[in-house]
């Protein structure tokens, strides 16, 4: 395999377009505040942080993407300004504080945890070393000491994914309300770094 791990601000504007769709193939089932699709990837192209995506690029094709977090900052940030602009003042507002309310909210809370916050591979890629790439990738990163995630209970192949790189339950959380979704309740996996 001919690939390379990028961060997102490094990625062209077709790679990181296709970044963007890797990422609604996967979560956009949570993107529920507009049915306009264009009008979304065009916001999600311009809140992902730079440098906190990483995409696994291979033959110049963006196949995997990962998202980290750490006690200080995640990599979506519905800012206001962007949802304003392309949503209109009154529901661009509320599209900005209610998915804040979920993606910046803190996942971890000292300097030495690192939370992957976004993994999804395309469903061509899947099975072929991508997702192992990317996360091999973060753990490389020297100034943490542990890991988390969550994955829903249904998501068994990911699960299994995750246990193999190392990761155990840390708990489950069979009370969240996400279980609603349909993919089971979400489990919070841990892996030690160092």
């Amino acid at each position: 395999m001919n690939y390379e791990i990028m961060e997102y601000a490094r990625l062209t504007l077709t790679q990181k377009s296709q970044a963007v769709d890797l990422f609604m193939e996967g979560f956009g089932h949570m993107m529920t505040f507009s049915k306009d699709e264009k009008l979304k990837k065009e916001l999600m192209l311009e809140i992902f942080h730079p440098n906190l995506f990483r995409c696994y690029v291979e033959n110049g094709k963006v196949l995997g993407l990962l998202g980290i977090a750490t006690h200080e900052i995640r990599p979506i940030d519905f800012r206001l300004d962007t949802c304003v602009r392309l949503f209109g003042r009154m529901k661009g507002a509320i599209i900005s504080k209610q998915m804040n309310a979920i993606f910046q909210k803190p996942v971890v809370s000292f300097q030495d945890e690192l939370y992957i916050d976004v993994l999804v591979t395309g469903s061509e890629a899947r099975r072929k070393g991508v997702a192992s790439a990317l996360l091999n990738d973060v753990f490389k990163q020297k100034k943490y000491s542990v890991c988390y995630l969550h994955v829903f209970s249904n998501n068994q192949p990911a699960i299994s994914l995750y246990e193999k790189h190392g990761f155990t339950v840390d708990r489950n959380e069979k009370t969240s309300l996400m279980r609603f979704l349909g993919s089971g309740y979400p489990i919070r996996m841990k892996k030690t770094l160092i």
